[in-house]
């Protein structure tokens, strides 16, 4: 056998299985869990009338459908999806389908996502929904409407409200603002104030509520009157 060729052929082999090598990694499939080319899937939820959105809470009282969005829209249906309630022990599927209808006030209420393409790769969501009842404000408010009150512009006059959250046994908070003739100060969780400053005449107040999660209550302006009792002197 000619040397020279006996000298190349251990490059050759070597050549060989890199080319091999390389051939076999570029055929290497793709990372099981990317759904390409799709760039994002969003979870949304909506309530009767109203329009989705991104913010999951929900009211208790009435039933809520989630749907599952694709970014790029045109690659939606080649999606499949699948809903389920999943804890520390299991995954329990839900509903199949884009979107699934739900009523809060059941014990199982959907908190993750899965979507698989057609080559069987997956993408999981885990998500929570909050159920959440808005708070009330009561009408019934200090001063009421039409009543006048007698002292000066150092007077402290007293406002005070009732407002309630059925939520409020849970993990929700609220905050109150008093709103006096366009002015707003904001007065925490406390139900009554004392405010001075008011000059003699006409005054509207209004009292808003809101909760954690951004619902809210607020009563109409009501109108009461101030007379400066030094003046009436």
């Amino acid at each position: 056998m000619n040397l020279f060729n006996r000298s190349i052929l251990p490059f050759l082999i070597l050549a060989t299985f890199f080319g091999l090598s390389l051939v076999g990694c570029l055929d290497a499939p793709n990372d099981p869990g990317a759904l390409k080319p799709v760039e994002s899937i969003r979870i949304l939820v909506k309530q009767k009338e109203s329009p989705y959105s991104a913010q999951l809470k929900v009211h208790p009282s009435d039933s809520a459908t989630l749907h599952a969005e694709v970014t790029p829209e045109k690659y939606q249906d080649d999606l499949k999806f699948e809903w389920f309630y999943a804890n520390e022990k299991k995954d329990s599927l839900l509903t199949r389908g884009a979107s699934y209808t739900f009523y809060p006030n059941d014990d199982v209420l959907p908190n993750k996502l899965t979507a698989i393409d057609g080559e069987g790769n997956r993408q999981t969501q885990e998500f929570n929904i909050i159920v959440n009842t808005p708070p009330v404000l009561s009408d019934s408010t200090v001063p009421a409407s039409g009543d006048t009150l007698y002292g000066t512009s150092t007077s402290a006059f007293l406002f005070s409200w009732y407002s309630i959250d059925i939520d409020l046994l849970g993990n929700d908070s609220l905050i109150h603002t008093l709103d006096i003739d366009g002015k707003e100060f904001e007065v925490g969780s406390l139900l009554q104030v004392k405010q001075s400053g008011l000059t003699e005449g006409e005054h509207k107040f209004r009292i808003i509520v809101r909760d954690i999660y951004g619902d809210a209550d607020t009563l109409s302006y009501k109108k009461f009157y101030v007379i400066d009792t030094l003046e009436a002197k």
